[in-house]
């Protein structure tokens, strides 16, 4: 039986889009040449969903040192060059929000500069009009904050919001602000996903759909 909601806050790297692989992808890279190989286990629990700077901090706490000066800015210019050439929406996405009644948001780790950057090439900055990023609370995910900022802009109390997430830090972020979350499992684990607190899980859009009570 679909959920009850009045409003749906959406994450954006992983969700709305396939950013997460692109940006694991170059972290576990960049990493190699460090000496430090990660297994996916330990990308998806420490490295996925996180801001940039509690990426870097994990990995120079797995590392045993400090990251060279210029690491993070070498990321950010392969990240760029990879969405600037190959990102796209997750497929079924344009779909699922043309057919949403309620108020939407976005929520993300992302700083707002790479946000809109995203949105912008994939022709979903009007879409997402109401959208928060990491620099616009104190606290990021896993911290509620975004989530709670995103619920009060749309005037929607957090118990009738549905979050959609996919890393565990923002599945904990949406049920630290009291939200139901529903958990994209395309490339992530279901069951670690249901240990961090999501209601549900689906593995495609159309599966989303079913949950909302939009088919």
């Amino acid at each position: 039986m679909p959920h009850s909601y009045k409003a749906i806050i959406f994450d954006c790297d992983g969700v709305i889009v396939d950013t997460e692989t692109m940006s694991n992808n170059i972290y576990t890279s960049m990493l190699r040449e460090q000496g430090l190989d990660i297994d996916k286990k330990t990308l998806l629990e420490q490295f996925t969903g996180f801001t940039n700077q509690e990426t870097m901090r994990n990995a120079e706490r797995l590392l045993g040192r400090a990251l060279p000066e210029n690491f993070d800015q070498e990321y950010r210019e392969q990240f760029h060059q990879m969405i600037m050439t190959q990102l796209e929406p997750i497929s079924g996405v344009r779909e699922l929000l043309q057919k949403i009644p309620t108020p939407i948001a976005m929520a993300t780790n992302a700083r707002r500069l790479e946000m809109d950057l995203k949105l912008n090439k994939i022709q979903l900055t009007d879409t997402f009009s109401v959208r928060f990023c990491v620099e616009d609370v104190k606290h990021g995910k896993p911290a509620p904050d975004l989530y709670l900022k995103a619920a009060q802009a749309l005037n929607v109390a957090p118990e009738d919001c549905i979050v959609i997430e996919d890393s565990v830090t923002g599945i904990k972020a949406g049920c630290a602000a009291g939200m139901k979350v529903f958990a994209y499992s395309a490339e992530m684990d279901q069951a670690t996903q249901t240990a961090a607190g999501a209601t549900a899980c689906f593995d495609s859009m159309s599966d989303l759909e079913i949950l909302l009570g939009l088919s």
